[in-house]
């Protein structure tokens, strides 16, 4: 009888293999993990400024910004100016500050969640 030499990768090759795949993963991870980063601080941005214009429309309607905190906020503009689906989401993903203390002025902070 001829005696078949069987075919397969050696556990040397394996571990070569397994050693090239765990450097190009702590390559890609970190910079992946930047880029999500980057994204939320974006979406972020983009959810402040639908906030401050629906400040800027209360204003126009009522000549002063909403007095008091985050609470207060979402009383003046949910549903109006608003919708309560677009606030569930923010408020869901993201850390919003909101004070007023005279209607005149306002400080506003969207940050994603950690």
């Amino acid at each position: 009888m001829a005696n078949k030499r069987e075919r397969g990768f050696t556990l040397l090759e394996l571990l070569i293999v397994i050693a090239i795949i765990a450097l190009v993963l702590t390559v890609a991870v970190p910079s992946v993990s930047g880029l999500i980063n980057e994204s939320k601080q974006k979406i972020a941005k983009t959810n402040e400024s639908i906030i401050k214009n629906s400040l800027e429309m209360y204003y126009t309607a009522y000549e002063k910004y909403p007095v008091g905190d985050i609470n207060d906020l979402k009383t003046a503009l949910v549903p109006t100016y608003l919708s309560q689906e677009s606030w569930d989401k923010m408020i869901g993903k993201f850390d919003i500050n909101y004070s007023s203390s005279d209607g005149a002025s306002f400080n506003l902070t969207v940050n994603p969640k950690n």
